[in-house]
């Protein structure tokens, strides 16, 4: 037309009365040139933009937690980017992905697209293969990950010691040995030992041993490794016996052991004869009276602690059980026990510190178990898949900093007591 082409849409339809095909011109879409080859009409235009605008679905990013690590967990984000000038963001990232969703290195990408962490970092995208590099990076950096531990660790700070397992069916993590634990599984594991804070409640240091390597051996070296002056090995009630309280006064090691009621070194006496608490002293412990007697055994500290309201509570359970479990509860049964309800026995070589000291020492172990429960129930990092074991360093070095995470809003909703509170019910300020 005038020289210049145009062009329209059209369709076929079949013409009952030609009998045949017929075209029908439609919409004009735009025009051609020689020059600038096809030129959409501005009304073509329009139409499309208005479309796009309808049709487009709103981006909505998760914020609140990518807000909260980065205002919360200041210490944590300061301290890798000390200890990780080039990587600290990239492990930012990573350990967000295990905070939030506990996924695996293949859903990194997408969980990470669906976040405005990147946003806030102001870093680049990931996709599965950059955080296999980045992990296999930050495993071999041995020296950058103790720094950041070390940033934890408090000059003369009372420190407690525990270890546990963690399986793997790699063929090619030499770590994996055929070892065993309190539940007598002999799969293929390797041990991870903690180093917790008293003071903090903090997770400070850990090490990975070979399955097969039982904690006596390594706490030395883990000690020496982090630079520690006052590390307290606080250890569960399966742990003594003969040879490892050996092993433990050899290397010089520090420790408050917890004994079996059945231990044959422990004197029910003053308590069967009720005299327990005549020249014996007590202290509060959350509301509750803990009485305590001192003895001597072999050169070390036995502390022999009796909570009064404990015992009414494990002697009316026992006998509630001889009426419902008369098959494993007797009244027999009840009689040799009776001494040993609401009692708890603590050996320890400590000197100069009081029982209350000890007593405190012992319960906070029990954080410790929140701790381990935690690695293996909420981040699920009680078994790994890895196949490389540089690989594998750097993973456990993203739970470790996942694990400090969610012990600090722990240490938080505790301190507050929300930690059983229904949220359903709580009123927020709007």
């Amino acid at each position: 037309m005038n020289e210049k082409y145009y062009l329209y849409e059209y369709k076929t339809v079949y013409d009952k009365q030609r009998k045949g095909p017929k075209k029908i011109s439609g919409k004009l879409l735009g025009r051609i040139t020689e020059q600038d080859g096809f030129i959409a009409s501005s009304k073509r235009k329009l139409e499309k933009a208005v479309d796009e605008k309808i049709s487009t679905k709103p981006l909505c990013r998760e914020y609140g937690v990518s807000s909260l690590i980065l205002t919360q967990f200041k210490k944590h984000v300061k301290a890798l980017q000390v200890a990780f000038p080039d990587y600290w963001k990239s492990i930012l990232q990573i350990a967000y992905c295990r905070f939030v969703y506990r996924c695996p290195l293949k859903s990194i990408p997408f969980r990470l697209s669906q976040s405005f962490l990147p946003e806030l970092l102001k870093s680049k995208a990931f996709n599965e293969k950059t955080s296999s590099a980045i992990l296999k990076t930050i495993g071999g950096m041995n020296t950058q990950m103790l720094d950041y531990m070390k940033s934890f660790i408090h000059k003369d700070e009372y420190l407690l010691m525990d270890a546990t397992n963690i399986f793997s069916s790699s063929n090619l993590i030499t770590l994996s040995r055929m070892g065993y634990n309190s539940q007598m599984n002999f799969d293929p594991q390797f041990n991870l030992l903690y180093l917790y804070s008293a003071k903090t409640n903090m997770p400070v240091y850990y090490r990975i041993l070979p399955g097969n390597i039982r904690e006596v051996k390594a706490f030395k070296n883990c000690i020496l490794e982090a630079g520690l002056k006052d590390a307290v090995i606080v250890a569960d009630k399966g742990f003594f016996s003969s040879k490892n309280i050996e092993l433990l006064r050899q290397e010089k090691l520090r420790f408050i052991l917890p004994l079996k009621r059945d231990n044959s070194i422990i004197d029910y006496s003053l308590i069967d004869s009720n005299t327990f608490k005549e020249g014996g002293q007590f202290f509060e412990y959350e509301k509750r009276i803990i009485w305590y007697q001192q003895y001597t055994w072999d050169n070390m500290n036995l502390f022999m602690f009796l909570d009064e309201s404990l015992r009414v509570k494990e002697e009316k359970d026992f006998l509630y059980r001889i009426s419902t479990h008369p098959e494993e509860y007797s009244l027999e049964g009840y009689h040799k026990l009776k001494n040993t309800f609401g009692t708890i026995t603590l050996l320890t070589n400590l000197k100069r510190k009081y029982a209350e000291d000890i007593y405190l020492s012992y319960k906070s172990r029990m954080t410790i178990e929140i701790l381990f429960d935690g690695m293996k129930n909420v981040l699920e990092a009680d078994h790994t898949y890895m196949q490389d074991e540089q690989t594998l360093h750097g993973w456990m070095f993203i739970n470790h900093i996942t694990l400090q995470w969610y012990q600090q809003l722990y240490t938080e909703l505790k301190k507050r007591s929300l930690l059983n509170r229904d949220f359903r019910k709580v009123k927020f300020p709007s």
